[in-house]
């Protein structure tokens, strides 16, 4: 970090001694095809803090992470792994204000597909403005190509819990209808996963689907009078969730990556009841069990 720093303050003075950084027009820059955000969402109110912060400093404070590209049949001489909001903010002063002095400061690194889907994973773990959906999405595509659908193994090299990891993927794996009854797919939050899809595995999914066309229908409706906003996520949610079978309050129900249910929970009183299907891999009953724990207080 010190000497990433160090490499910084060079460029900044006009010094630049680290071959990878480099500032370049953003133009020749496209995303990574497995970029964790929806680049086609951000906008100028989304990115506003940054495009200040860069309209003040006059540059670009910290760099993006890209990969040098070879004879891309588009022309592009990057892609871009960590830093969609900075190439975002970079390209809207430079074409909406005519800021040609401001550059996109890039740092370029060899990195394998894995490593770099795990370096963005790292750089913006942490970051709220990363939604659960982004991050389900990049997780479930990362699954398949990275780690051949074993999500203990993914866990493993990403240093988190696999009940973490699963809560992500059951946000990922919703149906397109369901997705499409939110306003905006960014809303969809871990939790709404977790209730949503154990609907979809019983006799509750035909009418979950069935409302979730309707929600969606209606939030093109508000969309079409000028209600860009639409339904708030919670009464989105309130819907969906109301459109599977009635049942006990105190029932909770954990399901593994590919979304099967492993065990339910009942509470009653100061018990808790797990119902446990014992086919299931031992290590996936096992977080199950720890995902029912965290839950009780729910």
């Amino acid at each position: 970090m010190a000497a990433r720093e160090g490499a910084l303050s060079e460029v900044a003075s006009g010094r630049v001694r680290d071959v990878r950084l480099r500032l370049v027009d953003p133009a020749t820059c496209r995303m990574w095809s497995k970029h964790n955000r929806l680049y086609d969402l951000l906008t100028k109110e989304s990115c506003a803090e940054l495009i200040g912060s860069i309209r003040a400093q006059g540059k670009q404070e910290v760099p993006a992470v890209v990969r040098r590209l070879r004879d891309d049949p588009e022309g592009y001489e990057y892609e871009v792994v960590a830093g969609a909001r900075r190439h975002f903010a970079v390209s809207y002063l430079r074409q909406e204000e005519n800021r040609k002095e401001v550059y996109f400061l890039i740092e370029v690194r060899d990195l394998e597909d894995e490593e770099a889907f795990r370096f963005s994973d790292l750089e913006n773990r942490n970051r709220k403005d990363i939604s659960d959906y982004e991050r389900g999405r990049e997780y479930l595509a990362a699954l398949h190509d990275y780690y051949g659908n074993n999500a203990t193994r993914m866990a493993e090299r990403m240093e988190v819990s696999k009940s973490l990891l699963s809560s992500y993927l059951s946000v990922a794996t919703l149906p397109q209808e369901v997705i499409d009854a939110y306003a905006d797919p960014r809303d969809i939050a871990v939790r709404h996963g977790q209730q949503l899809r154990p609907l979809l595995n019983g006799e509750g999914a035909t009418a979950l689907l069935d409302r979730a066309r309707e929600v969606a229908a209606m939030q093109r409706t508000l969309r079409e009078k000028g209600q860009a906003g639409g339904l708030e996520p919670a009464e989105v949610f309130r819907r969906l969730k109301g459109s599977g079978p009635r049942a006990k309050a105190t029932a909770h129900t954990v399901t593994n990556p590919t979304g099967r249910p492993v065990l339910t929970a009942k509470r009653a009183g100061g018990r808790l009841k797990l119902d446990i299907d014992v086919s299931m891999p031992r290590q996936q009953i096992l977080d199950a069990v720890r995902a029912a724990l965290d839950s009780r207080q729910d």
